[in-house]
């Protein structure tokens, strides 16, 4: 048991717990499973019924869209809480698909038996507000992204966020465009004397000039 507290301290959301906390926090239904990388976690429509924490490894989330299409909408390491504003939702079915990018754990617990452990502690719900609030400013980013900003200024955000951009088809999907379109973006910022291929990749020219 020792091993599990540890593992549940390591999240944000449980800093300030003692172990007695999470003593009591456990009494709760909850499941501790491990995945390999690979394996499907959450699947798009199932309905979000417990608190879920990706405590070591990373996934992926990826949406699909209405031409089949999957974009990549988050790269997630742990700790992590996967799909947090769906757990008290009206609709709460997850509109994504997890994947497990390598070996893992994830815990699921209890919905009801979590907003209990809540009201009994303050510190808890007061973080766990905080991340449905940064959670939102995320998903408003994304938003904004996809649906103001020109592929052009796209590619440009991501390298000064990332510093390079390696697999441009890798790339292609986090950005949600088909490969050849992330391709002629890349050509043309190029000969625009914006950014410059390396052996890392494609970089910023004021980033390589340094």
């Amino acid at each position: 048991m020792m091993v599990e507290y540890t593992e549940l301290k390591t999240v944000p959301l449980f800093a300030e717990c003692s172990e007695h906390d999470l003593e009591e926090l456990l009494k709760s239904p909850y499941n501790r499973k491990c995945y390999r990388a690979g394996d499907l976690v959450l699947r798009d429509g199932m309905p979000c019924l417990s608190l879920i924490l990706l405590t070591t490894g990373s996934a992926e989330s990826r949406m699909v869209g209405t031409d089949g299409r999957e974009v990549v909408i988050e790269r997630m390491m742990s700790p992590h809480i996967l799909a947090p504003a769906f757990l008290f939702g009206t609709e709460s079915n997850i509109p994504v698909n997890v994947t497990m990018l390598t070996d893992g754990i994830v815990w699921l617990i209890n919905r009801e038996g979590f907003l209990t452990f809540m009201t009994s502690h303050p510190a808890v719900l007061r973080r766990f507000l905080r991340l449905l609030s940064d959670r939102s400013q995320f998903l408003s980013g994304k938003v904004r992204s996809f649906a103001v900003q020109s592929l052009r200024n796209r590619v440009l955000d991501y390298l000064e966020e990332h510093g390079s951009i390696g697999a441009v088809g890798s790339t292609a999907e986090v950005l949600g465009v088909l490969r050849p379109s992330l391709s002629r973006v890349l050509a043309d910022l190029q000969t625009d004397g914006l950014i410059v291929h390396t052996e890392e990749g494609f970089v910023r020219c004021q980033l390589y000039n340094k």
